[in-house]
């Protein structure tokens, strides 16, 4: 009778997981601190046009744009082309500045301490800048359309096929990476 007489090794201990556990009530108070900013954003977009546009009037609660509006003090004309694009400025002048401090915060929050909690709080501020974003790009989409309408439709149209290739194409990167990582003899 012959015996194993080789010495067992013990099993490797299981490693634990790296991936932080995540409250479901904090889950859902980030969803609604993310519906919260958004409200917030799209208000501030509305009333830094009301407040900072010279070509905003308002009579009676609501809000009209004339054909031409004759500034006084600045001795200049507003008409509806100027309007729209001073509020274009104005919403750009609030959306990039969001953006760039989003992506610090991001840096500073997932990169220094990458298993941090506050990791949880980070999105809804980055949702809100890419929201903020959208609604920016739209705008100004709608705004090339509307002011020159032939070359505006060709712009929009170029940088939407841009925009869907480029996505096209980093997706099935993501896609093609994550099942290399699952069975390593694709190529």
């Amino acid at each position: 009778m012959t015996e194993n007489i080789l010495p067992q090794t013990p099993a490797p201990p299981k490693k634990k997981s790296k991936k932080a556990k995540v409250s479901w009530v904090a889950v859902l108070l980030v969803i609604i601190l993310t519906m919260v900013l958004v409200g917030l954003g799209e208000r501030l977009m509305f009333d830094l046009n009301r407040w900072f546009n010279p070509a905003y009037s308002q009579y009676g609660g609501r809000t009209y744009v004339t054909s031409s509006i004759y500034d006084a003090t600045e001795d200049q004309v507003y008409d509806r082309e100027a309007y729209e694009l001073y509020r274009l400025g104005i919403h750009t002048a609030f959306a990039i500045p969001v953006l760039l401090a989003t992506f610090l915060v991001y840096y500073v929050v997932n990169y220094k301490k990458p298993w941090s909690p506050k990791r949880l709080i980070v999105w809804p501020y980055f949702i809100f800048s890419i929201w903020m974003m959208i609604h920016l790009v739209f705008e100004t989409f709608y705004f090339l359309i509307r002011q020159y309408q032939t070359l505006g439709i060709y712009v929009v149209l170029i940088l939407l096929v841009a925009l869907f290739t480029w996505l096209a194409l980093f997706i099935q990167k993501k896609y093609h990476e994550k099942r290399q990582l699952q069975d390593p003899q694709i190529e």
